[in-house]
């Protein structure tokens, strides 16, 4: 409710007349708080999106806490999956993503959608150690996830990295990076595919 009064002319001395008036805010609030949503949320995965990571990312190199680990995730074979299927079928898998990383991690940790197939786990105060038991749960949250999908199966190469201070995140997410672009070389080279024409 929002409330306002005025105390009418020839009133100032004594407010022998005011004007009171109660409105119902409620739909300004809801858009409000949905506006905000969208400014920190990813609408087709619900995880956070690339703005709240950069924020994030500074937040936690000026105030730490350490140890920080990342997980860096990208989905495997969405081009081919749009080429081929449509795209339609790729948010599906994108959203799949979103529902895994929402299982798989806390909710006070930033899963986001950093890019169009790109997904990033922030870990402040997570240790390597913590942070293998993270990814250990998402990969079995994959492995139920296409348990309850038929179609295309869901396949994400990951990579993680640690680090001790905030003069190292730059290069823990560059690493992370690394680590997971060489999961994603294995996954085609398994299958005998081109990753270039794939991504």
């Amino acid at each position: 409710i929002h409330m306002q009064f005025s105390v009418l002319a020839d009133h100032q001395d004594h407010w022998g007349l005011v004007l009171l008036s109660l409105v119902d805010i409620t739909a300004r609030k809801k858009a409000e708080a949905y506006l905000e949503y969208l400014g920190k949320h990813d609408v087709l995965t619900q995880l956070r999106n690339r703005t709240f990571y950069v924020e994030e990312i500074n937040r936690i190199t000026r105030k730490g806490p350490w140890p920080l680990s990342v997980i860096t995730i990208d989905l495997n074979g969405l081009k081919v999956i749009n080429d081929e299927h449509g795209h339609a079928v790729g948010d599906t898998l994108l959203r799949r993503v979103g529902e895994v990383l929402t299982k798989a991690v806390e909710p006070t940790v930033c899963a986001a959608r950093v890019g169009g197939d790109e997904f990033t786990v922030l870990l402040p105060g997570v240790d390597e150690r913590g942070a293998q038991a993270v990814q250990e749960r998402i990969v079995s949250m994959v492995e139920i996830n296409n348990q309850f999908y038929p179609g295309q199966p869901l396949s994400l190469a990951m990579g993680l990295a640690c680090c001790a201070s905030g003069e190292q995140v730059e290069d823990t997410l560059h690493r992370a990076d690394q680590a997971m672009y060489r999961e994603k070389l294995r996954y085609y080279k398994e299958r005998g595919l081109d990753r270039r024409k794939l991504a």
